[in-house]
């Protein structure tokens, strides 16, 4: 082997290697110190660099790549999932350590895949994506703007305005449209994914790719979260619900402190790359359409801060 194939399968590799440590990076915050939590985002930055690296010649090593990025919520949920059930003798760790040594293996054997012809963009699908995308939003930044509530209100003034806001999106049509949004967003944006990938190597393809599968294994996460503590506990996911425990002490809930902040951060990215990707087929001039997609994401990035200085501190 060359010592150039061998770099490449190194940097293959590397998003793997990062998603092995995130659990470790995890405890390394309540058993050292809350700053060594912000270590633990290194794992995404290195997924979405294994994005940008990886051709469509080497489809496992994106989709390796993806997962990493999104290592948070599916961390996430196996814990969710694992941690607290007695039927089956195996947490969270055992299966995330069995399932990245496999992708591991695999991504080590790896063999490059000839380039298939490119096939167009299902357009209407791309609209009808865009749609899904705009019933959701209309929920997350009413959610959002919620949340936000809390570091002025404190957690009395975050249920208060919850409470209000429920009336709307707890009814059961709203529900139903808004789950039915969220499963459309995730299969339409797999299906998507290879066509958008193939014609563009570039940041902005890599971070629009990288939000996406974050924010699906994110939504795979909460939604089964909040709909289990709902319906099998009889919990009310409210503001006292999310921090029960502090995320900077507590070794299990310290997962959710990346968890939450990239989460919004990456509803961000995603509608701004999004938006950007409009602009530009409508004939906006190239670095106008830039700036405006750089804006939803410095919002997103700006209210996660606000938000999760509100649940340190609750």
């Amino acid at each position: 082997m060359t010592d150039r194939a061998a770099d490449d399968r190194l940097a293959r590799m590397a998003p793997v290697l990062a998603a092995l440590a995130y659990p470790a990076l995890v405890w390394a915050g309540p058993a050292i110190s809350p700053l060594f939590l912000a270590s633990a985002l290194v794992v995404p930055a290195v997924g979405i660099a294994g994005v940008y690296r990886a051709s469509p010649s080497w489809p496992l090593a994106r989709s390796a790549a993806l997962l990493t990025v999104a290592a948070p919520p599916l961390y996430s949920w196996l814990g969710g999932l694992l941690d607290f059930q007695k039927t089956i003798h195996i947490g969270s760790l055992g299966v995330w350590y069995g399932l990245w040594t496999v992708l591991l293996l695999l991504a080590w054997g790896e063999r490059a895949q000839p380039r298939r012809s490119l096939k167009p963009r299902p357009s209407r699908l791309a609209f009808a994506h865009g749609c899904s995308a705009a019933v959701i939003s209309l929920f997350a930044i009413a959610h959002l703007v919620n949340h936000v509530s809390a570091a002025w209100g404190g957690g009395d003034g975050h249920i208060a305005m919850m409470t209000a806001l429920r009336s709307a999106y707890r009814a059961a049509p709203a529900e139903a449209v808004l789950l039915t949004s969220v499963a459309f967003q995730a299969v339409s944006g797999l299906c998507l994914l290879r066509p958008h990938a193939e014609r563009e190597r570039s940041w902005w393809t890599a971070a629009q790719m990288s939000s996406g599968a974050y924010l699906a294994v994110f939504f795979l996460s909460h939604l089964t979260a909040a709909l289990r503590a709902r319906w099998l506990r009889g919990v009310d996911t409210n503001w006292r619900w999310l921090t029960a425990d502090s995320m900077l002490t507590d070794p299990w809930s310290a997962r959710l402190a990346p968890y939450y902040f990239l989460a919004v951060v990456a509803f961000g990215v995603h509608a701004g790359l999004g938006l950007r990707y409009v602009l530009r087929a409508r004939g906006w001039p190239p670095a106008h359409a830039d700036m405006a997609g750089l804006v939803p994401p410095a919002v997103a990035t700006v209210t996660s801060f606000v938000i999760m200085a509100a649940l340190f501190w609750a």
